[in-house]
């Protein structure tokens, strides 16, 4: 007859004891607001109840999920644009930050020096590489213009004036910036037992059959370690808007964090709820991007 462990021994109480400290300030800093938002979603909140959300009522409890899907029009080009920015990190970044990591893992003359400079960026403030941006984009002295009058003479192309520029103008802010990733990826393969190339070289693989078949299979969770960080930038993504465009020109720019804070407290009508809400979707639309991450790398599964 099997005996029944005690789970209240001295063992568990220092356990507990360790980590009560850590669960407590998970519940006020992260799990109560979470829950807060989610709650506020329901309600009307905004400037003329401050501080007395009123709850929506049953009959009318989605409205303010309704309202953001047909009514507001900044939100959806927020949500699409997004959407868009994810996609783009998924396709242009993640891939090139990829070929950077497998050329400089061969580590050619001058590796070391390039890893280096491909950082740079990432160690960078939000505020100074905006302010570069917004020199670059600049129509009375920025290089694109510049370069755009080279060959058509008085053009004064202003990438930020026009909506589909700007969007662009945003996104090479920021899309080919993989210094972090680069590194992950980069002490991943380094980390590959070594026998496993000499093995292969012995057998007259090439190089690229060799990162076919040895090094990119090993990579498959840290890939879905850096697509998953990838994804969460173009999701989460504020600053560089906030900087370079505040969302114009004519709202074209918006991604969902700034209609948050737009909204929520960058008007006059400071309509919490509805922020709330949009925050609720990104909440959501980031874990099922998470899980969709998750699954096509299959980062849970080891071979």
């Amino acid at each position: 007859m099997k005996t029944r462990k005690k789970f209240f021994t001295k063992k568990n109480g220092f356990i507990f004891a360790f980590l009560l400290p850590g669960i407590v300030l998970f519940g006020i800093i992260y799990a109560y607001p979470l829950i807060d938002i989610f709650i506020t979603s329901f309600t009307k909140w905004n400037y003329k109840n401050f501080l007395q959300p009123e709850f929506l009522g049953w009959d009318h409890l989605f409205d303010n999920y309704i309202k953001l899907f047909t009514v507001d029009k900044n939100f959806m080009v927020a949500f699409w644009n997004s959407i868009k920015w994810v996609i783009l990190t998924m396709v242009v970044q993640i891939p090139f930050t990829l070929l950077v990591a497998l050329v400089l893992a061969k580590k050619p003359r001058g590796w070391r020096l390039t890893r280096n400079a491909f950082i740079i960026p990432n160690i960078i403030s939000t505020a100074a590489i905006g302010l570069i941006f917004l020199n670059i984009y600049s129509p009375s002295r920025g290089i694109i213009t510049e370069v755009c009058n080279w060959f058509v003479p008085g053009s004064n192309v202003s990438v930020l004036a026009n909506e589909g520029y700007a969007f662009w103008g945003v996104t090479f802010s920021f899309i080919l910036f993989g210094g972090s990733s680069c590194l992950l990826l980069l002490t991943q393969i380094f980390s590959i037992d070594a026998s496993l190339y000499e093995a292969a070289k012995v057998d007259g693989a090439t190089g690229i059959q060799v990162d076919r078949l040895i090094t990119l299979p090993l990579l498959r969770p840290m890939l879905g370690t850096v697509a998953v960080m990838a994804a969460n930038y173009g999701l989460l993504l504020y600053n560089e808007i906030a900087l370079i465009t505040q969302g114009g020109p004519d709202n074209a720019t918006y991604s969902l964090s700034y209609y948050i804070y737009k909204t929520a407290l960058g008007s006059t009508k400071l309509n919490f709820a509805r922020g709330n809400t949009a925050g609720v979707i990104q909440f959501l639309l980031g874990l099922v991007l998470v899980g969709m991450i998750n699954r096509a790398f299959r980062t849970n599964k080891v071979d």
